[in-house]
């Protein structure tokens, strides 16, 4: 059900930003951070490695920086997302060889 949504989603928010001016790097990366992100809601529901996927939202996210007509504070936005990613994709596979329990850390609590 949720992947149907995404993908009503993705076929339906480029026209719409495209009718208010927006980027049309933004028009790309959409359907490929929700096609990503399907990827890696099956991955996750399949125990299948997702890297792949996250290695295409990187590429999509780094094509966007590189888009000039973008405000400086949307850049610095979209620099910080790409430095999570490469964060995520590195601590992704690095668990993916191991699992290192003396590492691990409950988590805080959210107040």
């Amino acid at each position: 059900m949720l992947l149907t949504i995404l993908t009503l989603i993705s076929t339906l928010l480029p026209a719409v930003l495209k009718g208010f001016g927006v980027s049309s790097s933004i028009d790309n990366l959409i359907p490929a951070m929700i096609t990503a992100l399907g990827q890696i809601i099956t991955g996750i529901q399949t125990k299948t490695p997702v890297a792949s996927s996250l290695t295409a939202l990187q590429t999509a996210l780094t094509a966007l920086q590189a888009d000039t007509s973008l405000s400086p504070v949307i850049l610095g936005d979209i620099s910080e997302g790409v430095n999570d990613l490469q964060a995520a994709i590195a601590a992704y596979q690095k668990a993916q060889i191991a699992i290192d329990p003396s590492s691990l850390q409950p988590l805080s609590e959210i107040v």
